[in-house]
């Protein structure tokens, strides 16, 4: 892509004490192939040297704010979000990062796709360990276009978040506004990104690029591995919900199945958190 005619991307970078990760998720950013992006980082009072480390880059086009109080994890991830300016924006978390091409296919796929009503496009994954080794890859079951209810209900019959960590997919920022944003409900944290793109989903399609273009680390600490078990409940409660909102069209075949489903990827989720080192 020419990048004077190219079109702005936002990636947006909330943190809280992620001293030991933060570095490395900036500077995955900082070496994409697609070079018209503002990086915006939103520090949430760490206690650690994270704020230092974000601050040591020189680049002009990162700007690193400080929340005055602690937001959590949602709270922040709004906030974050509250300052994009491009078309296209990125929710990427502090200690995961993105292939040096993810921008330049994502934004791709949107505009070779133009009038397509794409809201959301994603891909598949690396998952790698805290040392940033990668264990295994995990593919998107499917590719190309879906239409957006569709791709809901997929993700719902598997019982999991088929569409990615926030760092995976790019979003539509204009689409982005039209929703509430990520939900704040505590209960609800674990599958909080899960919401939001069900939430753009019902503005349009998803289109998926069938390649890792991003890198899920596990960490003990997250919010993702210590939830544990209670992923299980948290999910199975959260998929009930979906389905009394009528304009999800989920039927109550797809929720019975998508709840067994629940619990045989918790299990398997589980395993890998406890031997993954």
């Amino acid at each position: 892509m020419k990048e004077k005619s190219a079109t702005l991307v936002s990636i947006c970078i909330p943190c809280y004490n992620a001293g030991k990760f933060i570095g490395d998720t900036v500077r995955s950013v900082l070496v994409q192939t697609y070079r018209n992006l503002e990086i915006i980082v939103c520090d949430d009072c760490s206690k650690d040297n994270t704020l230092q480390i974000v601050q040591s880059f020189t680049d002009p086009r990162i700007t690193v704010y400080v929340n005055e109080h602690n937001l959590g994890c949602s709270g922040n991830y709004n906030h974050v979000l509250s300052y994009a300016k491009g078309k296209y924006v990125k929710l990427l978390c502090a200690d995961d990062l993105i292939t040096s091409d993810c921008i330049e296919k994502q934004v791709r796929a949107f505009e070779d796709n133009e009038g397509k009503n794409i809201v959301m496009v994603t891909a598949s994954k690396y998952v790698i360990n805290e040392n940033g080794k990668r264990i295994f890859s995990k593919n998107f079951p499917g590719k190309g276009l879906i239409e957006g209810k569709k791709a809901i209900r997929r993700s719902v019959l598997y019982g999991t978040n088929i569409f990615g960590e926030p760092g995976l997919p790019l979003i539509k920022t204009d689409v982005l506004r039209k929703t509430s944003g990520v939900t704040e409900d505590k209960y609800y944290t674990y599958c909080n990104d899960f919401d939001l793109w069900c939430k753009i989903l019902l503005h349009g399609n998803l289109f998926v690029i069938n390649e890792p273009l991003f890198l899920f680390r596990i960490v003990s600490a997250s919010v993702t591995a210590s939830a544990g078990w209670r992923q299980a409940k948290i999910l199975k409660d959260y998929w009930s919900f979906l389905c009394r909102q009528k304009i999800y069209d989920i039927s109550n075949t797809t929720l019975f199945i998508g709840k067994i489903m629940i619990g045989a990827m918790t299990f398997a989720r589980n395993v890998v958190y406890t031997f993954i080192k």
